[in-house]
């Protein structure tokens, strides 16, 4: 049969970095393998680029220094974004279905009104975040504001676990959330390198939410550890600063896909020291490669109550001071630690791309 045409609206794309990106970019080019029509409306960040099985359409000339800032957006970059989406899908909607990415919300709001009532819209949930924006400023209240609006603009809703499906039902009364988790590429983590024991890494954005800069004071004082620090983001340079600093520091900034997973490969322990995370596919890659996962429990981490299990296949404590006793206590047995790897790499094979893919293809269908 003939499937579906298929309009995926994202402030982001690849080749741009971080798990949205990553998830967005992963699903829809094997949609499109499997026969959806695929067209996705994106910003040029941070340039234009052709990829085989999607239909590219950038719809503004912003650059990311006029969108994004300090671990956060502009307003103003945001605002055109999600206008440009408004006036794309008010006067061209012609296509099936149209799919929204949680992050920055105004888009979703604003081509959700654009479109026919009748069209089939889903929205994704990365995060449920409205009571953490009420807590904040009076610009963080506007997008709890705007979290409540989408939470009342579309009846097909995809949460990326089952933490952020029961949130969503219990914070907005909403019965109609499918799980479709995130995923990674198994087999680009077979590599059998040394393992360096007692060598932490840290893969991801550098954004104040992510805590690194903590975890870098922490582990300096700690002379049996080295931690090894990838990504980049706006607390790159006082990342760098403190590694600068430290004798078991080592901060590498971007590196390419091939090099990074030989850096993972060669770990021991991934640490993910989150205030506040979705699903985590930096956990997942970490697992696929037998790296357990060390993590900071809380209300906002939503890998630690999805994914790690605390003494299976990861370490889930309840504060810097509690993450670094256990990861202490696992240097001395080797017997614990390889158990912890075995079970990751096993838990994480669930996780396939491809997997993960079908079980998008069968809910979009079952809208259609």
């Amino acid at each position: 049969m003939d499937l579906p045409s298929v309009v995926s609206i994202n402030e982001s794309f690849y080749p741009h970095q971080g798990g949205a990106e990553i998830r967005a970019f992963e699903t829809l080019t094997r949609l499109s393998r499997k026969g959806f029509s695929v067209k996705v409306l994106t910003n040029p960040f941070p340039e234009k680029v052709d990829v085989p099985g999607l239909d590219m359409e950038y719809i503004t000339d912003l650059n990311e220094s006029q969108y994004f800032k300090s671990g956060s957006r502009k307003y103003m970059g945001v605002r055109e974004f999600s206008y440009r989406i408004k006036n794309r899908l008010k006067h061209n909607s012609q296509e099936d279905m149209f799919l929204f990415d949680e992050f920055p919300l105004l888009p979703a709001i604003k081509g959700a009104d654009a479109l026919p009532y009748k069209k089939t819209k889903f929205f994704t949930w990365h995060e449920v975040l409205g009571r953490y924006y009420n807590q904040r400023g009076l610009l963080w209240r506007i997008a709890a504001g705007w979290e409540n609006k989408v939470a009342k603009s579309f009846t097909n809703n995809i949460a990326v676990s089952n933490s952020v499906a029961s949130m969503v039902r219990n914070n907005y009364n909403i019965s109609n959330v499918s799980v479709v988790e995130n995923g990674i590429n198994s087999y680009d983590y077979q590599k059998k390198c040394g393992r360096e024991w007692g060598k932490l890494i840290y893969i991801g954005r550098l954004e104040p939410h992510k805590r690194v800069d903590q975890l870098i004071k922490k582990v300096k004082n700690i002379p049996e550890f080295n931690l090894e620090v990838i990504g980049s983001g706006s607390l790159e340079n006082q990342v760098q600063s403190l590694a600068r600093d430290a004798n078991n520091i080592n901060f590498l900034g971007n590196l390419g896909r091939e090099e990074m997973i030989d850096h993972l490969a060669k770990s021991w322990i991934f640490v993910m020291p989150s205030y506040r995370e979705g699903f985590s596919i930096a956990s997942l890659e970490a697992m696929a490669a037998s790296v357990p996962v060390t993590t900071i429990g809380g209300p906002y981490n939503m890998a630690a109550n999805e994914i790690i299990r605390d003494g299976e296949n990861g370490l889930v404590a309840s504060g810097f001071d509690e993450m670094l006793n256990k990861i202490k206590t696992l240097y001395t047995d080797e017997a614990a630690w390889k158990r912890l790897s075995m079970n990751a790499k096993e838990f994480s094979r669930r996780y396939d791309w491809e997997v993960i893919t079908e079980k998008l293809s069968k809910t979009l269908l079952s809208s259609w």
